[in-house]
């Protein structure tokens, strides 16, 4: 941050305002950011310098300056260059608005939220980057034990803030796990998955595995899905094959969102849980746990089969078909998927694609957005029972026991043998499930 200068007394001064706290940047053309005095700058993925807030005064050199506003996936963003004159200059810019989720009943959640800095600073951005729910990693124990049950001061009807809604999983450096603990915590309501994604090229078990950080990502999530230890699963995005993977041999877990060593704003991936109801801690994990959710790093992506959504089950005859729609909103899109466990059913532009599901064998239905080569956003599953058997795709469970086989090697050359009877659970669930 040696660059992102502090404004000198005796300058030009810039009032920025947008009428609700966003995200701001202010650069000259040499690169350098500025921000109000007491403000805590933090940086983009660009690079880019940024503070939040509303009606922020900040001194400025008396040169032509670069501000710009936005606020989270919800919002496009706002940009002028002005060379700012003697006084205050007034800049009025309002992030144009794209998608309202909550109208719809989606809330939108960045779930992995560490306590690196000040709470005031997590409170200022959660505002300025309009996210519904932010679950905090606090750091500590004692900080956990002191607000444990109980929602963040900065909580209010339409913002949610707690240290608890969430335990994130750690990688292979917390190994041996404790089946038990995760079972208690399940118990009391809170929701088990995996903060960090996989994030890395997924078409084999073998790819997956060869990559990455053992001590920081989710690898462990293909023994805690069959097990039922884990609500969700991080890396839709990063790994979307991996994820289909597990749903498709007969695992149920929800998309969520993670963070990778590539960190930006907060929320800048985004678990959104559709919430029956007033938004509570409660009401938004039990939409995490029944899967009824989509994780985004900007689209609003919708799925409908015959009417039902995200996390719900269809028990349809032989013979029978369905009505599957998706849609999105939100900019940067160039196709949208339909997938069922087969493989593609139909795509199209952005905007709404449609199609019909004849039942012939167990499946499931998942949406995707996709822009730029990459994945933007992914729902999870409506699954499709056929006559109450669930899916069990021969293919992915054999990919989930070729990542089970890795993962027990790459324990083992760690030297670490205790606990690899969790590994052999894991493994005989799959093995029933090609039977």
């Amino acid at each position: 941050m040696r660059d992102y200068l502090r404004p000198l007394p005796g300058r030009p001064v810039l009032r920025l305002r947008a009428g609700f706290p966003c995200r701001w940047s202010v650069r000259t053309r040499d690169g350098r950011g500025w921000c109000p005095p007491g403000t805590v700058p933090a940086r983009d993925l660009g690079s880019l310098p940024y503070f939040h807030g509303d009606d922020l005064v900040l001194p400025v050199p008396r040169e032509p300056v670069t501000v710009r506003a936005a606020r989270g996936t919800e919002y496009g963003c706002a940009e002028t260059t002005l060379l700012p004159g003697d006084g205050e200059t007034l800049v009025e810019l309002t992030p144009p608005r794209l998608y309202d989720a909550a109208a719809r009943g989606w809330y939108g959640a960045d779930l992995h939220v560490p306590l690196t800095r000040p709470p005031a600073w997590v409170a200022a951005a959660q505002q300025g980057e309009g996210l519904h729910v932010v679950n905090v990693a606090p750091g500590d124990g004692e900080t956990l034990e002191h607000w444990s049950g109980r929602d963040l001061p900065w909580s209010d009807d339409g913002r949610l803030a707690r240290v608890d809604l969430v335990l994130p999983m750690p990688g292979l450096d917390a190994w041996p796990l404790s089946s038990v603990a995760r079972r208690e915590l399940r118990a009391r309501g809170t929701l088990v998955g995996y903060a960090n994604a996989c994030d890395r090229p997924d078409s084999t078990a073998d790819q997956l595995m060869s990559g990455g950080d053992p001590g920081f990502d989710a690898r462990l999530a293909v023994v805690d899905a069959a097990l039922g230890l884990a609500d969700a699963f991080p890396s839709p995005l990063g790994s979307p094959r991996a994820y289909r993977r597990l749903i498709g041999a007969g695992n149920r877990v929800a998309a969520a969102g993670g963070r990778t060593r590539r960190l930006g704003p907060i929320g800048r991936e985004r678990t959104y849980a559709r919430v029956d109801g007033p938004l509570t801690s409660g009401a938004y994990a039990e939409a995490v746990r029944r899967g009824r959710t989509f994780v985004t790093t900007g689209p609003f992506l919708e799925l409908e089969v015959d009417g039902r959504g995200p996390g719900d089950t269809l028990d349809l005859a032989p013979g029978g078909t369905a009505g599957v729609t998706a849609r999105v909103l939100g900019d940067r899109v160039t196709r949208v998927r339909l997938l069922t466990a087969d493989g593609e059913l139909a795509s199209g532009p952005p905007g709404e694609v449609a199609a019909v599901l004849p039942a012939e064998r167990p499946t499931y239905v998942v949406a995707v957005a996709e822009g730029g080569g990459r994945v933007l956003a992914h729902t999870s599953p409506v699954y499709l029972d056929v006559r109450h058997r669930r899916v069990t795709r021969e293919e992915d469970v054999t990919y989930c026991l070729r990542w089970l086989d890795l993962l027990e090697k790459e324990i083992r050359d760690r030297a670490a043998e205790e606990g690899l009877e969790v590994l052999d659970e894991a493994r005989r669930v799959y093995q029933a499930r090609l039977r």
